[in-house]
């Protein structure tokens, strides 16, 4: 066994391990990987899940997503608004099947790989006027944004990220393949198919994923700026947590960014009031709306975040430490949060969580 497979055993507790994957199904989604350097990223044990309780987690109707739908992408190897020889085109390598979900400008689609017979998923993405190319390094031409942000994620070892396997960029749109799990869940399903909130054990699990995701992007140089429940998903094989989708990124700075792209209910108060905000404190408001939002069932009101400013903010059946965590992330002054780091090191990730 390398070091890099004893570094992955020892994220993940046995009780853990158990307890999630009693409660998964077979839902084929997308997305996501990777661990910090210098970060704590021994997983502490969670509470034992009796089986009974287990299987009332998750309920059986199954996630809506429109199936049987034919691949535009299959379509294009004979268009003519593609500028190359069929055997060329990336869809060429890859048997594309049904839709697994559609955004504004593109869908994903279940496709497996010929070569090998790896299972993918297929994004599809529409250019349009106001799709951005970057440049980075090791590349000599600009990239689309998403393509290069999700490469530059990628760099080195990538467990708690989407990992990019492919792409192609054509003249109306760019294709991205990634890794795809045979049984994984996104966290919004996961959460509402709990009754719309989640216990702490679970959210504990979660956050400690999402958050040694969003340190990976910051330390290669990428702003996620979109995290939350729907981009975050759950492979129930390895019992890792995976952020997807890049699309709303950007390239990491040290000045202020005077345009936010992500969901506004994640949005950070000094947007609202200032019109900019910063990346690393911004995306630690994120993780906050996202804890609370799975462990309460709803986004924080104007009530809650006034108590959670002053520090007085509790939830009755929630332990302290989770309260004053949310308390932290959630401070109305960029200044007054934890960084990523402090996040991670937590007293609630290393105590044994309670009923």
């Amino acid at each position: 066994m390398t070091d890099q497979d004893d570094t992955e055993t020892s994220r993940r507790s046995t009780d853990d391990q158990k307890s999630l994957q009693s409660i998964s199904r077979s839902v084929e989604v997308i997305e996501l990987e990777e661990p910090p350097a210098g970060v704590l990223l021994v997983l502490p044990a969670a509470e034992p899940l009796v089986q009974a309780e287990l299987q009332t987690q998750v309920h059986d109707t199954p996630v809506s997503l429109t199936a049987g739908e034919t691949s535009p992408l299959t379509k294009s190897l004979d268009s003519n608004e593609v500028n190359m020889r069929p055997e060329d085109n990336i869809c060429c390598r890859y048997a594309i099947g049904s839709k697994l979900g559609q955004g504004g400008f593109g869908a994903v689609y279940e496709g497996t790989r010929l070569a090998d017979g790896k299972k993918v998923a297929v994004k599809f993405v529409k250019k349009t006027k106001h799709t951005q190319c970057i440049s980075i390094p090791d590349h000599p031409k600009p990239l689309p944004k998403e393509v290069a942000l999700t490469i530059l994620a990628n760099k080195g070892p990538a467990m708690d990220i989407i990992k990019l396997l492919d792409w192609q960029d054509q003249q109306d749109f760019y294709i991205m393949v990634l890794e795809r799990f045979s049984d994984s869940m996104d966290v919004s399903c996961f959460v509402e198919s709990n009754g719309g909130s989640i216990e702490e054990k679970f959210a504990r699990f979660i956050m400690w994923g999402a958050t040694l995701a969003a340190d990976e992007c910051c330390r290669r140089g990428v702003y996620h700026g979109d995290i939350k429940l729907e981009n975050l998903l759950i492979d129930f094989d390895k019992l890792e947590v995976k952020l997807i989708d890049f699309g709303c990124g950007d390239l990491l700075t040290e000045s202020a960014y005077s345009r936010f792209c992500g969901t506004m209910m994640y949005c950070p108060p000094e947007y609202r009031m200032k019109g900019e905000f910063h990346a690393k404190p911004a995306t630690v408001w994120t993780l906050g709306i996202l804890l609370f939002r799975m462990l309460c069932g709803h986004f924080p009101d104007t009530f809650d975040l006034y108590r959670i400013n002053m520090n007085t903010w509790y939830k009755p059946g929630l332990t302290e430490d989770c309260c004053h965590l949310i308390c932290s992330l959630l401070q109305q002054k960029p200044e007054r949060r934890p960084d990523l780091e402090r996040i991670v090191n937590h007293t609630w990730f290393y105590k044994t969580m309670c009923g």
